[in-house]
This record gives structure tokens, C-alpha cells and sequence, in this order.
């Protein structure tokens, strides 16, 4: 007769054990210790919240029948917290648990149910589990935030909405402010510097234009070359592009590599209107931007601006309170696609 294989446990996971009587912690350590498992242990249920905060556990083991708070308050409270990774919640019941409240447990979070008292084999069958669920959550995670440094945020957002719906994301059609902004005199400077110094001056300009974006709430829609094209949503997205904009300039004036390469600035597009959101492209290969009009005079605008100068549409200008900025009109100014020439405003800095 064929032996049958030990199933290998996976070392080194912390489990938190939450179970108001001792003996019943006791057991738990005695069979998780050999197996490889750091245990770490609660008695109520504020307690095993505190531990979840201060030791991150990789499982937990909760019992369901604990005066106070019970198993299943402390597991709404662990699942309504945002902030928190997920971890795998395993609830040991009492035989007396019934139907109806083991389907009340899952639908408050938990992952999965052990009577006591259990046979401990089947414990650890279901720790294995639960702690492979983990491991590919927390996979997941790693490749999101990988994926996000070379895929718009707007992009990912679109995959994990029609991931998670079953189905392609609908195009909409959105009031937004777009912002360009683009490296003047990149192109004759790159002519004759070293491949791989343009490479480090590109990363550098756009590394910092990134930072700024992020802290003003901005998506990165595309970044093309020396060329970066961001999106603001919601009531202050005026504000939100006309302040990134600042922000990008004053970084960049400050930094040690653009002091170094004379000549090297960039312009600044920003405009505000309706556009089409939504997924372009093949099936093999989709990206998810915004099209139309209001994203062209912003480009346009951008390729008018010199170096270090921000330039913004009167669309723009009726977003914002005239004390909040200083600002000159240049009149209006003829671009291509357009009807009418525009009213086009410089950012006093």
C-alpha cells in the first residue's frame, strides 16, 4: 500500500489566536508550534484588534462564543478597515453553532469554519488553505503596485473594473481638466548627448513631474517620450491642475540636474471640458484615456507654452477663485481644430 505523502506546512506564517479560555490556547499552541506556525494569541476581542494592528498576522484563528465582543463583531471590524491587508479569518465554533449563524459568519468576512473540538489534521488542511488564498492576494498586490509604475492608474482601474464585473467597462462622456506639459528643447539636446545620459535626464524630469502629480490628486494618462498628458476629476480639479502645474516648475527649477542642463525646461498645457473616457485599441492590446477636444486644446496649448510657462483656457479660469492664483491674459490666441481663437491666460508664478 502506497504511503501517503505528509503535506509540507508553510514555515514561518504568524497565526493570532483568539479564544477566551486558556486551555483552549493552550491546545493551539501545542499543535501549531511543531508545525512550524509563530502563534500569537487574544483573549477578547479588543485585544485581538490591537494585535492585528500591531503584529499583522498572516491567519487567525477566531473563536465565535466570547463574552463582549463576539467572533463575529471582531471580524466586521477587522473586514470594514480599508487601511488593512487581507488576512484569512478561520472561526472555531462550538457544535451548538448553527446554520443560519455559520452563514451570518461568512457573510460578515470570515473564510472558513472549524468545530471544536477539532481533529487536527483537518486543522491544518484548512490553515494550508487559507494561507495559500493569502499568498496569492498578497502576489496580487506586488503586481498591482509593479503594474501601476508602467500602466496609467486609469488603466488599472478599468482592468480590475471589468475583472471583477465580468464585462468591459462602458465608455462616458466626463467634464475633466487635462494638463500637458513637455521638455523644451529636448529633442536638440538629446541630438548630441550620450543615449544613456538622455535616459537618465528623461527618467529624472519625469520622476519628479510624477511625484507632483501624485501629491495634486492627478492621473498619469500617458507619458510619451519627453511628453506627460494628466487628468484631475471632482470639484477642485481646476485648482487641483493649475496648482501641479506650479508644482511641477518649482521642482524642476530646483533640482540639481535641470540647473545643470542649460536650456532644459518644460511647457505647460492646461485646459478643461467634456471627454470621452474609455478603453481604445485591439483586442490583444487596450488602453483606457480620454479623448476629444478639450484633450487636443490642452496639447496645443502646451506646444504655445515656452520654457517654465504655464498656459490655461478661460474654461479653466471660470473654475477658480481670482484671489487663488495671479494670472495675465495673452489674448487670444488661434488654434489649430478650433473655430474661434481662445482666450488664453499665463500663470504668474
Amino acid at each position: 500500500m502506497a504511503r501517503t505523502k505528509k503535506k509540507a506546512p508553510i514555515k514561518h506564517k504568524k497565526i493570532l489566536a483568539v479564544d477566551d479560555e486558556h486551555k483552549n490556547i493552550k491546545l493551539l499552541e501545542a499543535k501549531l508550534a511543531p508545525e512550524g506556525y509563530m502563534l500569537e494569541t487574544a483573549t477578547n476581542g479588543q485585544e485581538a484588534l490591537d494585535k492585528v494592528k500591531t503584529s499583522l498576522p498572516d491567519l487567525i484563528l477566531l473563536d465565535v462564543l466570547m463574552p463582549g465582543m463576539n467572533g463575529y463583531e471582531v471580524c466586521e471590524r477587522i473586514r470594514a478597515d480599508s487601511s488593512a491587508p487581507y488576512i484569512p479569518i478561520i472561526f472555531l465554533t462550538a457544535s451548538l453553532i448553527g446554520h443560519k449563524d455559520i452563514i451570518h459568519g461568512l457573510d460578515v468576512g470570515g473564510d472558513d469554519y472549524i468545530r471544536k473540538p477539532f481533529d487536527s489534521l483537518e486543522l491544518f488542511s484548512r490553515i494550508r488553505a487559507a494561507l495559500r488564498v493569502k499568498e496569492l492576494y498578497d502576489n496580487l498586490i506586488i503586481t498591482k503596485a509593479e503594474l501601476s509604475r508602467y500602466v496609467s492608474l486609469s488603466t488599472v482601474e478599468m482592468v480590475e473594473k471589468t475583472t471583477s464585473d465580468g464585462m468591459a467597462l462602458a465608455g462616458q462622456t466626463r467634464d475633466v481638466t487635462v494638463l500637458f506639459s513637455d521638455i523644451r528643447g529636448f529633442t536638440n539636446l538629446a541630438e548630441n548627448m550620450d543615449p544613456r545620459r538622455v535616459f537618465e535626464m528623461l527618467n529624472r524630469s519625469l520622476s519628479t513631474q510624477m511625484k507632483v502629480v501624485e501629491d495634486h490628486h492627478g492621473i498619469i494618462d500617458k507619458m510619451s517620450g519627453d511628453e506627460i498628458m494628466v487628468v484631475f476629476e471632482g470639484p477642485k480639479m481646476a485648482r487641483n491642475a493649475l496648482e501641479c502645474g506650479v508644482g511641477i516648475v518649482k521642482a524642476l527649477v530646483s533640482s540639481e540636474g535641470h540647473q545643470a542642463a542649460d536650456g532644459i525646461g518644460v511647457g505647460i498645457g492646461i485646459n478643461t471640458g467634456p471627454v470621452y473616457i474609455g478603453s481604445i485599441g485591439s483586442e490583444t492590446m487596450k488602453d483606457y484615456t480620454v479623448v476629444g477636444n478639450t484633450v487636443n486644446i490642452a496639447a496645443k496649448l502646451c506646444g504655445f507654452a515656452k520654457k517654465f510657462q504655464i498656459l490655461f483656457t478661460e474654461a479653466t479660469k471660470e473654475l477658480i477663485e481670482r484671489s487663488e492664483f495671479y494670472y495675465q491674459s495673452l489674448g487670444k490666441i488661434a488654434v489649430k481644430g478650433v473655430t474661434s481663437p481662445l482666450e488664453t491666460f499665463e500663470l504668474i508664478r
